[in-house]
C-alpha cells in the first residue's frame, strides 16, 4: 500500500527519514535519490523550509550539467509518499533549472549533515 501525505515536517527527525528515498518529478520521472539531509543550524519550526537535500542524480546527472551532487531545496518538495518523494516540478522544469542546484548554497557551512 502506498501512503501519500502532504509534506508537513515538524521535527528534524521528520527530515532524516527521507534519506535514501527515490525522488520523482511531478510527471513521474525518476530524478535520483536523497543521499544526505542538510539541516539548518536552528530549532524547529524556524528551520522549516530551509533544509536542503543532497541528491544523487544517478543516470539523470545530465539534467544537472553532469554534476554528481545536487543541492535540492526543500521548497521543491511537493509530496512525501511511503515509497518516494515527489517534487512540484515536471521533468522539463527540472532540466531547465537543474544547474541552479549544483553550486553549494550560501551558508552551508552552518548546516548539520545527516
Amino acid at each position: 500500500m502506498i501512503t501519500s501525505t502532504t509534506w508537513n515536517p515538524t521535527t528534524h527527525a521528520d527530515y532524516d527519514i527521507l534519506k535514501g528515498k527515490d525522488v520523482f518529478s511531478a510527471d513521474g520521472e525518476k530524478v535520483g535519490s536523497i543521499s544526505e539531509i542538510l539541516h539548518p543550524n536552528m530549532d524547529m519550526p524556524a528551520a522549516r523550509g530551509r533544509h536542503f537535500f543532497l541528491l544523487d542524480p544517478g543516470l539523470m546527472k545530465d539534467w544537472f550539467g553532469g554534476f554528481n551532487q545536487v543541492y535540492l531545496p526543500e521548497s521543491t518538495v511537493d509530496e512525501v509518499r511511503s515509497d518516494r518523494i515527489v517534487l512540484s516540478l515536471t521533468a522539463e522544469q527540472i532540466k531547465q533549472r537543474g544547474n541552479e542546484w549544483t553550486a553549494q548554497p550560501t551558508g552551508l557551512a552552518n548546516y548539520r549533515r545527516a
